[in-house]
């Protein structure tokens, strides 16, 4: 997948903590045992409040150790809840250093000076927000009068921040898939009738993501067409799906996606990049060059759509059309590596293209004259060519390509040079 993006969530604790307000893992231990022996009772295992019980014990296991952490949380707001830590310490990773405050079940992870994970040494079990949610579910099920009504919603409310802070603790970890399974579930909780918040549309926005980014491209599918069925997101979110079908193997689905995009946000430069991007692969200049007038129209002074354009028009034969185009880039960024190359290449061609026809011509005089012509746009080349050497140095077609203009050309100073750049002294 090219260009995910995700809207992370802040955690700040929950709204309902826990009914039993001092989390100790002896104490969530004790419960717990309790409550195994509960529903292995007959009559007690179909009273719904003993389910409820469970849910909410099984959501203080996944607190005990973090009860006090949220994502962003600064270094001494851990010492002030939890005290100083048995060790501190720093580590490297992938997105840089982290300091590590060592605690006895759980090491918290800083990056400049902000809480962005945690890594629990000891757990009392391995998955308790989701043995949380089986047990609320089954409550429901008991619960046929409604007595655990109230109870069930603040569990719910709870619950689905929970699997958001799992679910973003994983993503930031790149276990996507653990990721994806956490969001999957923080989906199912606010669609219980028993969540009485509005679903938020980043949550599924987010699922779908994250479901591309550990390869479930089906289930990706699936949270983000509902997301956009729910009006949300811009431009972006087309070129994702688009993205997800392709991943799929979908191109005629990609196209669709894209066109729709394009309709619902005829002035997002993100959409229309990509519908020039699709039809460029799909080898289909003609529909690639009139999206691309439409971003020229959108954003008149971009280099990188004006060479856009002059590479289509080379694909299609009309190197004076390719001229112009790379001209106006080149004027917008003198820098640009690329439309410096294709424009020596395009006039480098065109006089292989002279010299092919002067070998034809029989009368000296005549060939001469074609000759010398050619030699002329042979010329013109050059000062791109050399350009995007001056921008590119260790391009080695740009320097080989050099080398053979500058003995064609019988500039012998510069063809020594570039030989002694290449290793053919």
């Amino acid at each position: 997948m090219k260009r995910f993006f995700i809207i992370l969530f802040t955690v700040f604790g929950f709204s309902v903590l826990s009914e039993a307000q001092e989390l100790t893992p002896e104490s969530v231990e004790r419960r717990l045992s309790r409550s195994d022996s509960r529903i292995e009772h007959d009559r007690r295992s179909q009273n719904p409040r003993t389910w409820v019980d469970r849910g909410i014990i099984f959501q203080d296991v996944y607190d005990v150790n973090i009860q006090f952490l949220y994502f962003g949380m600064a270094y001494d707001e851990i010492r002030l809840f939890m005290g100083d830590p048995k060790e501190k310490r720093t580590i490297e990773t992938e997105t840089g250093v982290r300091d590590v405050m060592v605690y006895e079940n759980i090491d918290v992870y800083f990056e400049d000076g902000h809480l962005v994970g945690w890594n629990e040494k000891k757990v009392i079990h391995e998955s308790p927000l989701e043995e949380a949610y089986e047990a609320l579910q089954t409550a429901i099920d008991l619960d046929e009068r409604g007595r655990q009504e109230r109870r069930l919603q603040e569990a719910f409310l709870r619950l689905n921040g929970q699997f958001i802070s799992q679910a973003v603790r994983q993503y930031e970890e790149a276990e996507y898939k653990k990721a994806f399974e956490s969001f999957k579930y923080s989906v199912k909780v606010a669609d219980s009738p028993f969540y009485q918040e509005p679903i938020d549309t980043s949550l599924i926005f987010n699922t779908g993501f994250v479901a591309a980014l550990a390869g479930e491209y089906e289930e990706a599918l699936k949270y983000l067409k509902r997301v956009r069925d729910m009006d949300y997101g811009d431009g972006t979110l087309y070129v994702l799906i688009k993205d997800t079908y392709v991943e799929l193997g979908d191109s005629t689905s990609a196209e669709r996606i894209l066109q729709e995009g394009f309709q619902r946000f005829p002035q997002d430069n993100a959409v229309l990049v990509e519908l020039v991007n699709f039809y460029i692969n799909a080898d289909n200049a003609e529909a690639a060059l009139n999206y691309l007038d439409l971003a020229k129209q959108q954003e008149p002074d971009n280099p990188s759509f004006h060479f856009a354009e002059g590479a289509l028009y080379e694909r299609i034969g009309e190197p004076e059309k390719a001229k112009e185009s790379y001209r106006r880039s080149i004027e917008l960024d003198p820098d640009f590596f690329d439309v410096n190359y294709n424009m020596g290449v395009v006039y480098y061609n065109e006089a292989v293209r002279m010299l092919e026809v002067a070998n034809e011509i029989m009368d000296n005089v005549e060939y001469e004259k074609a000759r010398d012509a050619a030699f002329e746009v042979l010329k013109k080349s050059i000062p791109y060519l050399e350009q995007a050497h001056v921008i590119n140095p260790g391009h080695t077609d740009t320097m080989e390509t050099l080398r053979i203009l500058y003995y064609r050309l019988g500039m012998e100073d510069k063809l020594e040079d570039m030989n002694r750049k290449l290793g053919r002294e």
